[in-house]
């Protein structure tokens, strides 16, 4: 069962709960699901929570939503499903692969009025700090007005590029402390970051962290590696990667031995060289000499990768404390990969990797359901689709699809029929999962030729019958989740969406028979939901 599914059924079955017996069930079922969910809180590292977003814009965790719906006389609960909520040009199953894709909703009544809710989910930022922390790092520092319009300017080219509005600077705090702007901040985070630093030292100044920030942000040097590599005596001669030279040009060899022999030292760069590459001779090749680089032709240096040579080069030049001579015929040829040292002294924004601040990354995520207050007027406007008897519709859309998948030797043949035998088989029980009863279950799969992937399958929603016995829930109840969790084969890559079928008419026909299952599904797990 997917999570939303889950939380959807949990919650209506926590908030029907007779008020005198509420926190012991709300015990039970935090028990059940165990130490990676709370329901107490929102926002706890490492965890899954449960929520609701009110019309005021308050934030409860569900324990506290409950008793805000006591105080105003609460009445009835009752789960409704408003049809997709994904990209409109797509089927309602294949949207159903996306996150807040499904207008899984709550009818709530209390004495004081009625609300729908719709359940969103909402995961933790990518990075340690969180949006709204960034706007008062960013507040903090000289220049302010300069730092947010370079801010403005980073929102608003990523925001424009996905159909969002233009952020102007007066509005970039606003903005990044509301909940689009945190899910944007997830995006350009970097960026964002990258610009304030540049727009900073811009400015003249220096990027202020107060001590409280300081764990939120990091430098890395990208030289790490290599710098261990060497030996401590040659650590000060190190060229980091965005001060390295490059030579191009049609022939590498013979422009390096010109390029070597114009430096004063060139003896000692031959030797040198000579040395580095013979420590990664095979046994028995001839070893490299300061007189077989040099050659005029190159040809020792054919096949020697190019950076390797122009990187003991500059290491030499640092160790003699001179700068390397670029003869005429060979400045177009000798290049960096990035800015020049003038080019660099014309833009001070400019930051070396190595000193870049970087966002310490978010090692302890969370996700929170919370069920955000629609603006309706009242819910009766709105109401479920509903069906005669949304049960036998989905068995019939399951044996259409069992057999379509059985004619094309599909593996998801065996699902469906376990979700159909779960929901009309006899001979078991499921309120009661005693060895006695689960060899029962076991039987009468058999008989119904479901395999052993089927029956582990079954066995991973054993939790799922324990956790919703808490309340409890009737046998009905019970194998309509067992079975809508099952049969919900909808999803991304190696899902049923992803079954792809070479004819048009078999094509067509798997569109239909999913199309039909899809909707079935989902009006029968609400009609199961809000059973008793």
């Amino acid at each position: 069962m997917k999570l939303d599914d889950l939380v959807l059924a949990l919650t209506v079955s926590l908030l029907r709960v007779e008020r005198e017996r509420w926190l012991d069930v709300l015990t039970r079922v935090e028990t059940e699901l165990g130490s990676g969910w709370t329901l107490r809180l929102l926002e706890v590292p490492g965890t899954f929570s449960v929520g609701a977003r009110t019309k005021e814009g308050r934030e409860l965790s569900l324990e506290s939503w409950r008793e805000v719906l006591d105080g105003e006389g609460l009445v009835s609960v009752r789960a409704m499903d408003l049809g997709g909520m994904g990209p409109g040009e797509l089927p309602d199953f294949v949207s159903a692969a996306f996150a807040n894709s499904e207008a899984l909703v709550l009818d709530v009544r209390t004495r004081s009025g009625a609300g729908l809710y719709q359940l969103e989910v909402v995961f933790s930022g990518s990075s340690l700090i969180t949006s709204k922390q960034f706007v008062d790092f960013a507040r903090a520092q000289p220049g302010v007005e300069r730092v947010m319009e370079a801010l403005s300017h980073i929102i608003t080219d990523s925001n424009l590029m996905n159909q969002r509005p233009a952020v102007a600077p007066g509005q970039v705090g606003a903005y990044l402390c509301s909940r689009e702007g945190a899910a944007v901040f997830d995006l350009v985070g970097s960026d964002l970051l990258r610009e304030l630093q540049a727009a900073v030292l811009r400015g003249g100044g220096s990027v202020v962290i107060a001590e409280d920030f300081r764990p939120f942000f990091q430098t890395l040097d990208p030289d790490d590696f290599e710098r261990s590599l060497l030996p401590p005596e040659r650590l000060a001669e190190f060229v980091p990667s965005d001060e390295r030279l490059y030579l191009t040009g049609e022939d590498f060899a013979r422009d390096f031995v010109a390029l070597v022999e114009a430096q004063p030292f060139a003896e000692d760069i031959w030797r040198r060289a000579a040395e580095n590459l013979n420590r990664f001779q095979g046994e028995g090749a001839a070893p490299y000499t300061p007189e077989s680089l040099k050659m005029a032709d190159g040809a020792a240096l054919r096949g020697i990768p190019a950076g390797n040579l122009m990187e003991e080069l500059q290491m030499c030049c640092k160790a003699h404390g001179a700068e390397l001579v670029i003869p005429e015929s060979l400045r177009g040829r000798v290049s960096g990969m990035g800015p020049t040292k003038e080019e660099r002294a014309k833009d001070p924004g400019w930051i070396p990797e190595r000193e870049r601040l970087r966002l310490v990354p978010n090692h302890s995520g969370y996700q929170v359901y919370v069920f955000n207050a629609l603006k309706v007027a009242r819910s009766p406007l709105l109401s479920p689709r509903g069906t005669t008897d949304t049960r036998q519709e989905l068995l019939q859309s399951l044996r259409e699809a069992e057999d379509f998948a059985q004619r094309k030797g599909s593996l998801f043949a065996e699902a469906f029929r376990l979700a159909r035998v779960v929901l009309e088989g006899t001979g078991f029980q499921l309120r009661e999962t005693t060895p006695e009863r689960l060899s029962a279950v076991r039987e009468v799969f058999r008989g119904a030729e479901l395999g052993e992937r089927a029956w582990e399958a079954f066995e991973r929603r054993l939790s799922l019958l324990a956790l919703f016995q808490v309340f409890p829930s009737s046998e009905e109840r019970l194998r309509g989740l067992v079975a809508c969790s099952v049969a919900d084969v909808f999803g991304g890559m190696g899902s049923w969406n992803d079954e792809f079928f070479e004819s048009d008419e078999d094509q067509a026909w798997y569109e239909r028979v999913t199309q039909r299952l899809f909707r079935a599904l989902r009006e029968y797990f609400v009609t199961v939901v809000n059973a008793s």
